[in-house]
């Protein structure tokens, strides 16, 4: 029998793990009494994830042996690995009590405890296991949780360090202290947690979503790709990582940048602008770097010292990559700052002789455009300083137009009327396809005027306009867009009526909430009003 024994543990040993248990489970069927077999066997199926049969040896190994300290130890680790933690805390109590000495018995009363929500049970086992063994991960570990759970912060943390500490490659931990940072608002610890627990397990897919979402949050969205970047490399089937990458750079670079960089109809009145104002001894500063071409460009127009600003990050390094590649480097500071942290005295010399800035968005208003230049032009600019462009429009028309109208109304579709999904559309509308015609029903009128270097502050505004008709036809609504004047009669405007072959900005459409058929001659009256930073227009 010894031999046989012998000859199983050796094939177990070499990784012919079923054969030998297959062996030791036909022994024990012979010899049933055979308690030292069933521990063995117990033990292998330990080894293989066979709990539940190995909890069957060693019950049977107690009912002839209830106090046979292997054999409960053991079979509580399977009742805990099962999930019978009732089961398990049984045995582990019957441990401890057998042996008081033992830490790790009280270590794993205490994580059994902790499992059953008996909390408070749990801390004073997990601080009886410290006592005997103050390296315990284990009850570190249930300390620190069972802290948590009791809604003790800083207890837990402390708890947390030390078993961090001691056992820094168990990503669990790090997890669990991440959840305790989230719970109190630290996203900053917790997303340096929630990172540092991904680098050791790349398959978390969902730390990694969490760990890069809190990143971004804290304006650390460079830092989040570079996560994701760093996850594709050890586990390069990540569809995660690479679908994370490209999600921070959607939420961090918005697609309208490039085509930007490209619109030579909108970049040139600005190049043309700076030329006309700035000296030799001019010192520029802009709101809103981006690849950094304007301030490129008011270098290149002469002006001694710009200084420019960025506040996300990614872009920020972006662009003083691309200053230094055009050999600017020693003439352009590219801050990673908004404009209202900008001081002058540090951040800025002195104040500037021009603000030029470009952060419209379609709508005119959007991007806090409005506090942040009148803040920037109570702080940043010189008294009597140009503002580049000087003055910023949002125009309207009446718009109509049957490919047009298909964007934004339906009737009947196959004979069905579809009309009630009118009501539920949104009446606000961006136009991003510059190839469908739009039919302008009246002349352009200037809908709101803002004259950056004539005033200071701009209130919220709301008027009626009278729009007279100038042609025939069905009427959806209102097209919006913008325009600029740089001085010297130097202007843009995106106009519906001239289509281009790249856009940043697009026209906006308010759709009445019917059709109108308007006659030539007749006139529409349109409510028009905006809340400094949003307009929006409507029939009257």
């Amino acid at each position: 029998m010894n031999a046989t024994v012998e000859v199983l543990k050796l094939q177990f040993r070499q990784g012919r793990r079923a054969e030998a248990i297959a062996g030791l489970e036909a022994l024990c069927r012979q010899e049933p009494g055979n308690l030292p077999l069933k521990q063995l066997c117990a033990m292998m199926h330990i080894h293989t994830g066979g709990f539940a049969r190995a909890r069957e040896h060693l019950l049977q190994v107690l009912e002839q042996q209830p106090r046979d300290a292997d054999a409960l130890f053991n079979a509580g680790m399977c009742e805990r690995e099962l999930k019978d933690f009732a089961a398990a805390a049984r045995h582990f109590k019957a441990y401890t009590d057998r042996f008081p000495g033992h830490p790790d018995g009280w270590a794993s009363l205490a994580d059994s405890q902790f499992h059953l929500g008996e909390f408070k049970d749990a801390l004073a086992s997990a601080d009886r296991a410290l006592a005997l063994d103050p390296v315990s991960v284990p009850a570190w570990t249930v300390r620190a949780n069972g802290h948590r759970m009791l809604g003790q912060g800083d207890p837990a943390l402390v708890a947390f360090a030390e078993a961090i500490r001691l056992a820094p490659q168990v990503p669990e931990l790090r997890l669990q202290r991440a959840e305790l940072y989230e719970a109190v608002g630290a996203l900053e610890p917790a997303a340096a947690d929630l990172a540092a627990a991904v680098r050791l397990v790349p398959t978390d897919d969902a730390a990694l979503k969490k760990a890069t979402t809190f990143l971004l949050q804290l304006d650390r969205g460079d830092e989040a790709i570079q996560l994701c970047r760093d996850v594709q490399e050890a586990n390069p089937d990540s569809l995660t990582a690479r679908l994370g990458a490209e999600w921070l750079l959607s939420q961090m670079v918005p697609l309208w940048h490039m085509p930007m960089m490209n619109e030579e109809a909108r970049n040139r009145p600005y190049l043309e602008g700076l030329q006309s104002v700035v000296k030799p001894d001019s010192l520029v500063f802009e709101i809103g770097t981006g690849s950094g071409l304007l301030a490129m460009m008011a270098a290149r127009a002469g002006a001694k010292k710009v200084v420019t600003c960025e506040a996300v990050r990614l872009v920020a390094k972006t662009a003083e990559e691309i200053v230094e590649r055009n050999g600017l480097k020693d003439r352009i500071t590219v801050l990673n700052k908004p404009s209202y942290q900008v001081e002058v005295g540090g951040d800025l010399p002195e104040r500037a002789d021009v603000l030029v800035h470009e952060i419209f968005s379609s709508e005119l208003l959007g991007e806090f455009v409005l506090p942040a230049l009148e803040d920037a032009k109570a702080r940043l600019l010189k008294p009597g300083g140009v503002m580049l462009p000087g003055v910023a429009s949002l125009m309207i028309a009446l718009v109509g137009g049957e490919a047009l109208g298909k964007e934004l109304h339906v009737g009947q579709a196959f004979g069905f009327d579809l009309s009630p999904f009118n009501a539920i559309h949104p009446k606000k509308r961006p136009i991003h396809r510059e190839d469908l015609p739009r039919v302008l029903l009246s002349d352009a009128l200037e809908a709101f005027r803002f004259d950056f270097n004539a005033a200071s502050t701009f209130p919220p505004e709301k008027k009626q306009l009278q729009l007279p008709v100038t042609a025939s036809g069905l009427c959806y609504g209102v097209i919006q867009w913008i325009r600029f004047e740089f001085g010297a009669g130097i202007v843009f405007e995106n106009h519906p009526a001239h289509p281009r072959e790249v856009a940043s900005w697009q026209q906006t459409i308010y759709r009445f909430d019917e059709a109108l058929q308007l006659e030539a001659g007749a006139v529409v009256t349109v409510q028009a009003m905006h809340d400094r930073s949003r307009p929006w227009f409507e029939q009257a």
